[in-house]
């Protein structure tokens, strides 16, 4: 087991505080663990809410769908469409985007 024994201690204004304080209880962490975490350049992970894990899960499955659709208009059973395949392909991209912003 990794004992703490030594101290360190760093000012902060009132707003960091708080902001640092919120970070590591939104990851369910104390202060002093989320602070040890990054200034360690280790994960820090939010944890979701059930609301933004059920958007997270419904952008998956529409990534998922999207995709499946994509290679539906792709075949060459699909009598193609440049514009639908061009509007499909960017809001692919889109979603990608979104589900990158959740997973950093």
């Amino acid at each position: 087991m990794n004992v703490r024994t030594k101290y360190i201690s760093f000012r902060v204004s009132r707003s960091e505080k708080k902001t640092i304080a919120l970070a590591a209880k939104e990851c369910g962490l104390s202060t002093s663990e989320f602070s040890r975490r990054a200034a360690m350049n280790m994960k820090v992970t939010l944890r979701f809410s059930p609301e933004e894990l059920e958007v997270y899960n419904n952008l998956h499955a529409y990534h998922r769908n999207f995709k499946s659709i994509g290679n539906l208009i792709k075949s060459k059973h699909f009598h193609k469409n440049d514009m639908i395949l061009y509007e499909l392909e960017e809001v692919i991209k889109q979603i990608k985007k979104h589900l990158g912003k959740f997973e950093q």
